[in-house]
């Protein structure tokens, strides 16, 4: 957490932050030697951010989706607790990864990190397929786009004839919640690594890919179907109790 200080401008952010983890390919075990850092954190916002005028969702300091990191990059996205407890439920994959990432690459986690962290099995529903599969096949159509706006990453197209990284990201969404419905659990850090840098490398071409994404794909609708080691829908009663809980004992807090 050293390192970020000096990069959030919100005084109170770094001392409410409850849980920050690295994330992207180094938490996916996909990185290489030019990857860039990316950092994901939960935060609890002073009162007046609940009860006053003033506001608060999400600090980031990204580039936008046409801006190229580097490897000397650090990209931060700190969240609001509410926002991140509320989209976690829904599914999106990017709070479910924060939730079940290895310890070693877990910066910071107060008393409240760990009582978010304790409820992560909680936030696993059939719901996430959704959003795990809408934003893999969202990867999955910009995969051999040739444009000179900017989208997609036309360096790799033009290397090696379609996205690799789209591919890998829609590949990695897939299994993703392929191994939540098979097991009932999740490892940010991918147990299938080695075949999604193999991908990123260029190994298969796009029609062998697109050929995997479908079976990939159909295997994730049967699992919807006929899995029952998730929930159907996540337990908004409960996660809604616990949510106001910890938000009284927080901010009844001095930090």
């Amino acid at each position: 957490m050293e390192e970020l200080k000096d990069r959030l401008p919100i005084a109170w952010l770094e001392k409410r932050t409850i849980l920050l983890t690295l994330t992207g390919s180094h938490a996916y075990g996909t990185n290489v030697k030019t990857s860039d850092k990316d950092y994901k954190g939960i935060c609890v916002p002073p009162q007046e951010y609940y009860l006053g005028l003033d506001s608060f969702n999400e600090y980031n300091n990204t580039g936008g989706k046409n801006f190229k990191n580097t490897m000397y990059d650090m990209d931060i996205s700190i969240m609001h607790i509410n926002k991140f407890v509320k989209d976690a439920l829904n599914g999106v994959p990017n709070n479910i990864e924060i939730l079940f990432t290895n310890e070693e690459h877990i910066l910071k986690c107060n008393h409240f990190g760990k009582e978010l962290i304790s409820h992560r099995q909680d936030f696993l529903s059939k719901a996430l397929k959704h959003k795990f599969g809408g934003y893999a096949y969202s990867q999955m159509k910009k995969i051999g786009i040739k444009s000179s706006n900017g989208t997609g990453r036309q360096d790799l197209i033009q290397k090696w004839g379609y996205d690799v990284k789209m591919a890998m990201h829609s590949v990695r969404l897939l299994t993703s919640a392929i191994e939540i419905l098979q097991t009932g659990t999740f490892s940010t850090y991918r147990t299938n690594r080695e075949e999604l840098v193999a991908i990123r490398n260029g190994k298969y071409t796009e029609k062998e890919i697109m050929c995997y994404i479908k079976e990939l794909d159909s295997e994730l609708e049967d699992l919807y179907k006929t899995s029952n080691k998730i929930p159907h829908k996540p337990n908004y009663k409960k996660i809604n109790e616990w949510l106001i809980e910890l938000n009284k004992d927080a901010l009844s807090k001095v930090w």
